[in-house]
């Protein structure tokens, strides 16, 4: 019986704290919905009301009036797609060589490396990064912002892909594969990288939402506004009309921009989880 009850206890603080910690996380989402549909009247009212009187979606057209919002979200999903392509590649390339044919010590130095690249602040090499380049014409250009956002991707992404194939992929498939005569490229593109397509999309995942959420590098290497993601655009908007005057608009534009991230993770969230579970731990 005391069994039954500790167990049942342990259950009800499993539950409790996993309550707890998701309407934490879900709050700023519930105030920015709440705050999109709210009518005009009740977005400034002080104190503010957890619950609008009425829902008005009469404003949501109104954001793509008042904000380049298409344009900006086409801007972020063209440089998105572009960091994710080029990340995945070299980091599933540089992650199988680390895991598979580098010596261990060679490999040890090489993973240290990566780890200390990320945790390097970016603003360090903010200005060593811009003139480089600015001297190679690639301000104000998509392809400045792909490099300067794929040299950030790649380390992590080369490290999530790498314990993956650590801990997903047996040496002793590949190994059969050689003895029955598949050469070493086509034992990767044969074997290896079907079988590592949950972590590879798992991957793809977490470098489109590190492009997509990323603003600094964008507010500094972009000055024109046909050019600039939705991060720096909404940005931009905030700054010329104040963070109050229009917060009901700039709430429903953070509901579009939301959408592409939740989309994604909605129907993927099988291959991300598998993933990350499977490079999590060494099988």
């Amino acid at each position: 019986m005391r069994k039954k009850v500790k167990k049942t206890g342990e259950i009800f603080r499993h539950y409790l704290s996993l309550i707890i910690i998701s309407a934490f996380v879900l709050l700023p989402y519930y105030w920015m919905v709440v705050t999109a549909v709210k009518p005009t009247e009740e977005v400034m009212v002080s104190p503010a009301t957890l619950l609008p009187s009425r829902i008005s979606l009469d404003n949501f057209s109104r954001v793509w009036q008042s904000i380049p919002l298409g344009s900006y979200m086409r801007n972020s999903f063209v440089v998105s797609v572009a960091v994710t392509a080029v990340s995945v590649v070299f980091a599933t390339l540089c992650g199988y060589s680390i895991s598979r044919y580098i010596r261990r010590r060679a490999q040890k130095i090489s993973l240290v490396l990566m780890l200390c690249t990320q945790l390097i602040p970016g603003i360090v090499t903010m200005i060593s990064l811009y003139f480089i380049m600015f001297n190679m014409g690639m301000t104000n250009t998509y392809r400045g912002l792909i490099i300067a956002y794929t040299v950030w991707a790649v380390p992590f992404c080369t490290l999530m892909i790498k314990g993956y194939f650590d801990a997903a992929i047996p040496r002793e498939i590949e190994e059969s594969a050689r003895v029955d005569g598949c050469s070493q490229f086509g034992t990767f593109f044969r074997i290896c990288l079907p079988i590592s397509v949950p972590g590879i999309i798992s991957t793809a995942i977490f470098a489109f939402i590190l492009a997509w959420n990323e603003y600094m590098w964008a507010s500094i290497l972009l000055s024109n506004n046909k050019l600039k993601p939705v991060s720096v655009g909404v940005y931009d908007f905030i700054g010329q009309y104040g963070a109050n005057t229009k917060l009901a608009l700039t709430m429903k534009a953070g509901i579009f921009i939301t959408l592409p991230a939740v989309i994604i993770f909605a129907f993927l969230q099988k291959y991300l989880i598998s993933g990350l579970a499977a490079g999590a731990v060494k099988g």
